[in-house]
């Protein structure tokens, strides 16, 4: 009979390093990672300057784990939408709904990690690891449609990298203009553009 594995529970060491990530994300909100100090960070954690250099060797060290962290929820808002065939505009459009509310919260450090020309390493490796992972979401999605004859000619791959890079930049430009468009009008331009560059149709038909 098979050994029964337990999981480990959570250290108090795990817990202060997941209260650090937690606070940064809501120091981030505020202003400008390049204005943030360790300092900040630390206190808002509820921790000394040398406790947070025990979890974090930087604050980009820092801002990577939140990033890390927080699109693995990115992932969860599209879920429904990818693991469908065809269309489905509504889940599409539902996963766009969910990713602007988030966007519209957390957009400014996002902006910074997503958009800036070079982060810094630590945020440079893993916005390459989930960008890659997110466009590779898409790409099987649009693979399988391309097997039953639904979508537009191109390499899946690339159509899915167009999708993630538009849906990036729209909800960048959300955050930074936030009455520049009506939220309803905004989401549903944005899914049909998604359609119309996959399919080249917004509806099924």
């Amino acid at each position: 009979m098979p050994a029964i594995k337990s999981r480990r529970a959570p250290t108090k060491g795990d817990q202060r390093e997941q209260s650090l990530v937690e606070a940064a994300r809501m120091v981030f909100r505020e202003k400008p990672i390049s204005q943030v100090t360790i300092d900040e960070l630390a206190g808002a954690a509820g921790i000394t300057r040398s406790g947070f250099y025990f979890y974090f060797e930087s604050k980009q060290a820092l801002l990577a784990a939140v990033v890390d962290q927080r699109i693995a929820e990115a992932d969860m808002e599209m879920s429904e939408w990818l693991a469908s065939d065809g269309l489905d505009r509504d889940a599409l459009r539902r996963g766009l709904a969910r990713g602007l509310a988030r966007w519209k919260v957390d957009g400014r450090w996002l902006r910074e990690a997503f958009l800036a020309p070079y982060p810094g390493p630590e945020v440079q490796q893993i916005r390459d690891r989930l960008v890659q992972q997110g466009c590779t979401m898409f790409s099987k999605r649009i693979e399988r449609d391309a097997k039953a004859g639904l979508t537009v000619g191109g390499p899946p791959d690339l159509l899915a990298k167009m999708a993630v890079n538009l849906r990036n930049a729209t909800f960048s430009d959300a955050y930074a203009n936030p009455d520049e468009f009506d939220e309803g009008e905004l989401l549903d331009t944005l899914a049909d553009a998604v359609l119309r560059l996959v399919y080249g149709v917004v509806t099924a038909g």
